[in-house]
């Protein structure tokens, strides 16, 4: 069997995650071999219908990992948590007993991108550094002072390429979640993440 199936919601994600699953030292995993699809019904679809998707999967892979955003998913009435288990719950009753994972993102992907780190400017196209952008972001009121983040993290991003003239693409999502320091990010969906992958797939002791 190989390692790790991982299905998402859009494409964007999908060049995330490739990006961030060959970063295997600094997640603190071995090595391992992924396979990625993302779901034609994106967000909704990944919340429903994971478990048909991955069907397929079974016998082929040891893991499975499902990841979406929250926001669009069509559960706007429950918590991050709840809908994680939810799916778990469908992929258990599937067949995949203690083998996958769904990492829901609050609100979106974009909250990934809000990494304290000089590169996270740069790949926007700004020019200065990252507390001149969180000013910047804070004078047009996306960020609010104290706050650690921005509340709507794809409207802020997207303000800063607009400014700048720049398009969002998914190989913008590859490249931060390639180069930006993984020790940064305090979003506990990506916490979560590491610490299911570690678990998963431990380094080999020295």
């Amino acid at each position: 069997m190989r390692d790790l199936f991982v299905l998402t919601a859009d494409q964007d994600m999908l060049e995330a995650m490739q990006s961030l699953l060959r970063r295997q030292q600094s997640l603190g995993i071995c090595e391992i071999q992924c396979a990625f699809s993302r779901h034609r019904r994106r967000d909704p679809g990944c919340r429903a219908d994971a478990s048909r998707r991955l069907r397929p999967h079974l016998r082929e892979y040891r893991y499975a990992l499902v990841i979406f955003d929250k926001d669009g998913c069509g559960r706007d009435d429950a918590s991050r948590e709840d809908i994680q288990s939810e799916v778990e719950q469908d992929l258990r009753r599937n067949g995949w007993e203690g083998r996958a994972k769904a990492i829901v993102i609050d609100p979106e992907l974009e909250s990934w991108v809000w990494s304290k780190s000089n590169l996270v400017p740069r790949f926007l196209g700004w020019t200065g550094n990252y507390g001149e952008l969180q000013a910047w972001l804070n004078s047009g009121g996306l960020w609010p002072t104290n706050a650690n983040k921005p509340p709507d993290p794809k409207r802020a991003m997207r303000s800063v390429l607009r400014e700048k003239k720049r398009s969002v693409s998914a190989s913008l999502f590859s490249q931060l979640a390639g180069s930006v320091s993984l020790q940064r990010c305090e979003c506990p969906a990506f916490q979560e993440l590491k610490q299911t992958l570690q678990a998963w797939f431990p380094k080999a002791a020295q």
